[in-house]
């Protein structure tokens, strides 16, 4: 038979939910405590302290004891902090002043908002915030007179109860993966709530194998939203293990079907491809996973959730070769059809400029758009529709894509199509990539053209007015450059120098289109602002309905000049 709570708790306001809560005894004692999903940093915890709060990109300095009175940037850097994330770092220093700095932030938030006020009470931050309590309440609890230990506790029993009737209304994905991974554990560690804990870890495993398809992917198609469900399904799967009890089977296949996959989308530096909404990603062993969950990291993979990957040599070709996510999955979706990042060893060098997410609401729609991806431009517009559907902004953008990869004695080839500026000018586009078997240069060829007699007359008529002569309109390549590479024009402006940090050489040439060396940005959420970088703009006309673009990257030899080098 539900509680009340079970009954009412998605009917009534998130305040009240935690009232009816807070009816239940209070948990005496912790009977497990596993280990937390995340080490801490001590050098962000002193950096806390000294007042400097940069949280996902957004920095706020201040002189206030407490934060909780700050007016938060964004709804992120809020969600950040009341999701106390922060007392890994404060319990990572193991310092007295630290901690008894902190020790305000903690017990602050209780007395104001442990009523169920407040934006901390969404399901994940709920298990975001208990799970770090539970982790830390040792040190959080080292020195505190009863009533405060009672007091804790019973905030813990509240939370915990709040979680298990909450939970389902967080969206499908990361939000109730962490959601649910909480109240395991939870249920695993507070005293009295044993009896619940095999029924977490039953809606555990539903959720898991619905959030990884078959093939290893989730639905709006982000490494890094990929990544993040497996970290908290190997932490939880670990913790049930450890506590006595029996994982989901769901549990562990969800976790067997997606390691492969974010194998297949790591960079040899261990970062993760960035597109649609995905950052790098952060330190994921995926060795001791496959250990904890009897995954594979060897498993080939054609098409790993809609992505291509080539691999010559120390070099990696991670291109966007799948449909852009729809419907609510769009709110992180990016217009990158055949975009593709470029890594030589450790050193990233063809880059996407990133999310933008911690930037601003206009930053991150602009890091969303054509433009700031390595791929073709047409027109100087981009197709894609953004849209309100509720709180999100989602994409929108018609598109059917197709590739097909090969590999042969020169090297590995990728093939990809798409239609995403049909809708507007008739045109499909095409990309070739080709990395020579060294894994030292990388060829591409970029064609647009109208296919049939109703694409020829589409792009008639939206060219119309830009038409000069038989020129219809501009075609522009775009390729950025990692912050730490060097760029320059050389050979008279037929070629760019691209210098390494190590001080080795490449050079990117086209042939016969206009090259230019012009800013870019690149959007990394552990610095306070963008990182100032350069792209390469190759640019030509299209002829009639038809125009093309080939080009070339290629390493050169230790002490070669690009001088030296001729345009092949």
């Amino acid at each position: 038979m539900k509680s009340i709570g079970q009954l009412a708790g998605n009917r009534l306001p998130r305040h009240l939910t935690a009232r009816i809560a807070g009816w239940g005894a209070a948990p005496g004692a912790l009977v497990w405590q596993p280990a937390p999903p995340v080490a801490g940093d001590a050098a962000i915890a002193r950096r806390l302290a000294n007042g400097i709060l940069l949280l996902e990109g957004r920095l706020i300095e201040t002189r206030e004891p407490t934060p909780w009175d700050i007016e938060p940037p964004d709804d992120v850097w809020e969600a950040v902090l009341h999701g106390h994330g922060w007392l890994d770092h404060v319990v990572a220093a193991q310092d007295p002043k630290i901690r008894k700095h902190f020790d305000a932030w903690m017990w602050t938030w209780l007395d104001r908002y442990g009523d169920g006020t407040g934006p901390g009470w969404r399901p994940d931050l709920v298990a975001r915030r208990l799970t770090r309590w539970i982790a830390h309440s040792v040190d959080l609890l080292l020195g505190k007179p009863p009533a405060v230990s009672e007091q804790f506790f019973r905030a813990l029993g509240v939370q915990a109860r709040y979680l298990d009737w909450r939970w389902t209304e967080t969206a499908p994905g990361v939000p109730r993966i962490e959601a649910l991974a909480g109240l395991v554990y939870a249920r695993l560690s507070l005293e009295g709530t044993e009896r619940d804990t095999a029924r977490a870890i039953s809606h555990l495993g539903w959720e898991a194998e619905a959030a990884v398809a078959e093939d290893g992917s989730v639905a709006n198609r982000s490494p890094e939203a990929l990544a993040r469900i497996v970290s908290l399904l190997a932490w939880s799967l670990q913790s049930i293990r450890d506590a006595g009890r029996n994982p989901a089977p769901q549990h562990i296949s969800a976790i067997q079907r997606a390691v492969p996959v974010l194998r297949a989308l790591r960079h040899p530096s261990g970062a993760l491809a960035r597109f649609h909404g995905g950052r790098p990603g952060f330190d994921l062993p995926l060795e001791e996973i496959v250990e904890t969950a009897g995954a594979t990291l060897e498993t080939p993979l054609s098409s790993p959730m809609g992505y291509r990957r080539l691999s010559q040599g120390q070099s990696i070709v991670i291109a966007d070769c799948g449909p852009p996510p729809v419907r609510a999955h769009a709110a992180t979706a990016h217009a990158s059809p055949l975009a593709f990042e470029f890594s030589y060893g450790s050193q990233p060098i063809i880059v996407n400029c990133g999310t933008g997410l911690g930037f601003g609401p206009k930053t991150a729609l602009t890091a969303r758009q054509i433009p700031a991806h390595s791929m073709l431009e047409i027109g100087g517009s981009c197709p894609s529709r953004l849209s309100l559907s509720g709180d999100e902004v989602v994409l929108t953008m018609p598109t059917e894509v197709k590739s097909r990869i090969s590999q042969d004695a020169g090297g590995a080839w990728l093939l990809g199509e798409s239609t995403h500026y049909e809708g507007k000018y008739g045109l499909c586009t095409e990309r070739r990539l080709r990395l020579t078997a060294s894994g030292t240069r990388l060829e591409g060829e970029d064609t647009a053209l109208a296919t049939s007699a109703r694409t020829r007359a589409m792009a008639t008529e939206a060219f119309a007015e830009q038409r000069i002569e038989d020129r219809a309109g501009p075609m522009v390549l775009r390729f950025h450059l990692h912050p730490s590479i060097k760029a320059s024009l050389a050979l008279n402006g037929r070629a760019v120098s691209l210098r390494m940090p190590d001080g080795t050489l490449w050079m990117f040439s086209a042939d016969g289109e206009i090259l230019t060396v012009e800013p870019s940005r690149y959007y990394d959420e552990d610095r306070p602002k963008p990182r100032a970088t350069s792209q390469i703009v190759a640019s030509t006309d299209l002829l009639e309905y038809w125009g093309r673009m080939t080009w070339s990257l290629e390493r050169l030899p230790d002490g070669a000049s690009p001088l030296q080098m001729q345009v092949r």
